[in-house]
This record gives C-alpha cells, structure tokens and sequence, in this order.
C-alpha cells in the first residue's frame, strides 16, 4: 500500500485532534502516523528552524492511500472554519532508519536481534555489529566500567513504510537504542 505525507498549516493538537477525530468516525485505525509523535524527520532543516522558532505553524504526517483522498477533501471543507490549511501532499516512496546501540544485557540484546531479524535482509544498506564476552570480567560491579557482556553495532535500514514503520516503533521503545528520526524518502 502506498502512504503520502501531509504538510498542513496549523497547530499540532488542532490537525491531530481532526484528524484522529474524523478516522475513528471513518471507522479507519492505525493510518496516521504524525511526525513530531513518532520522530519523523521533516523535510529540510530550514523548515524545521522556522517551526522551531515559531514562524511557521506546520504539522506533518503520513496517512494511507485509501485515506488520502477523503481526508484531503474533509480537511479542504474545514479550511475556513477550522484556519486549517493544506501546504502539500507528496507520495511517501521509502523510508530510511539508522540506529546503534550498546547493551550490556543479553536478555535486551535477545530482543533486539530478534527485532533486528525481522527486517528482510534486502532492506539492509549497513550492517555493523559486534558481540563479545569476556569471562574476566564476569566478578565487575554493574557500575564497572568493563562488562563481561556486550553487543554493539550500528545499522541502516531502507525499504517501504509500510514494513519499517512498525519496525521503528518498536525499536524506539527499546532505550538502550540511539535512533536517529525515520527519514522519508519521496516518489
């Protein structure tokens, strides 16, 4: 399924609000992932400046093609009332995720690998990892500055969406991973 980025002018919690609104009334559910929740990285550094600092009011996100039309519509309908107001529509062609990591736990590191083996092996563009034991330091504290367990690496991820959005939710909840925000790649 293919996925297209919204950019609206308007508050966060306004667009969010009419948005999540008018799905659940649709009867549609997970179809929207909003950029500043779920750490999707904007456009270009000089549009995110200018909403950082106040000077522009825009709130990105992403929404399914089967939505696209009707919400599109819905949001036009709206535009005077609500001082909402559409900016751009583009389609979302792929999406990109870099992450490392450092665990020290290898019930956390389990779980990453696990997650990590869910990706099919096309969609990886780096694939850096360590992993090492050393029995010598088995004894440490857990302040220590040398742990007996340790997994490390980095990785890049590139492939649809739709596959590496539930990826990347995933990944962010676990803390001992640094992700850089998800990238989008346009058609």
């Amino acid at each position: 399924m293919k996925y297209y980025e919204f950019v609206v002018e308007a508050p966060l919690l306004l667009t969010k609000g009419f948005v999540l609104g008018w799905l659940r009334g649709k009867g549609f559910e997970d179809c929207v992932f909003f950029s500043k929740i779920l750490g999707i990285e904007r456009s270009t550094l000089s549009k995110a400046l200018r909403e950082w600092f106040g000077f522009e009011n825009l709130t990105h996100f992403v929404v399914r093609e089967d939505v696209k039309e009707n919400l599109k519509s819905s949001i036009e309908g709206c535009s005077e009332r609500l001082g909402i107001k559409i900016r751009s529509i583009k389609p979302v062609e792929k999406a990109n995720i870099e992450f490392s990591f450092s665990i020290y736990n290898q019930e956390i590191a389990k779980k990453l690998k696990e997650l990590i083996s869910s990706i099919p092996p096309e969609y990886m563009v780096k694939n850096d990892e360590r992993e090492t034991y050393d029995e010598s330091a088995a004894q440490t504290e857990m302040y220590a500055p040398l742990h007996p367990y340790v997994y490390e690496g980095e990785y890049e991820v590139e492939g649809p969406f739709e596959d590496l959005i539930n990826f990347y939710k995933k990944l962010r909840e676990i803390p001992q991973v640094n992700e850089k925000p998800l990238k989008l790649i346009f058609g």
